[in-house]
């Protein structure tokens, strides 16, 4: 965790990150009910609990990431689709990935544009495609010299047809953007 959370976040981000494994691509139901319930009824005020909200819409692209990294599609589409910053569009267009309807993902994303995180996110990709010695997903990412979220959301449809080391790839690069977001939107909600 490279952001300041307040204790509540900082619980729920960790009990998220002892999933194993990664969340999927395109899940079929919640990782854990329980923790739904419990974010769908937190307040910002309760969630940044400690720390004073100065962009709600920041505050709800939090709660809304949150449920998204627990497979709490719907959960976390009633709060995101209220949301039309560059970054509520994002968490948009992140759950229509998810959910398998990629046309209306690659929608959002037009509407992200080149987002903050996109740097990060391009650099973590490659690294990790060399790691795992994936050439023409590194060729790829080399030639495009940037994150391009749409190619990742054809790699993500083309997924239930690869072989589970890229579909692993895939997945841990999903991870590290949903991580990388959170970040970015605790840090926005808290400035």
């Amino acid at each position: 965790m490279s952001q300041q959370y307040s204790q509540i976040v900082k619980k729920i981000i960790t009990e998220l990150e002892s999933r194993d494994p990664c969340p999927s691509l395109s899940p079929t139901e919640d990782w854990n009910s329980e923790l739904t319930i419990r974010i769908e009824n937190y307040s910002l005020g309760e969630l940044f609990d400690g720390f004073a909200v100065t962009d709600s819409e920041f505050g709800d692209c939090v709660k809304s990431g949150l449920l998204l990294w627990n497979d709490a599609l719907d959960s976390s589409h009633k709060i995101v689709q209220n949301i039309g910053t560059k970054t509520g569009n994002y968490w948009h267009a992140i759950m229509h990935r998810r959910e398998s309807d990629y046309s209306n993902a690659k929608y959002w994303f037009g509407r992200v544009g080149k987002h903050p995180i996109y740097f990060q996110l391009h650099r973590h990709a490659m690294e990790l495609s060399q790691t795992e010695q994936l050439g023409e997903y590194t060729d790829i990412l080399e030639s495009n010299e940037e994150w391009n979220a749409v190619q990742f959301v054809d790699w993500c449809q083309a997924a239930e047809s690869l072989d589970d080391r890229v579909k692993n790839f895939l997945e841990q690069l999903q991870l590290k953007e949903i991580g990388l977001l959170i970040d970015f939107s605790c840090k926005n909600a808290l400035i």
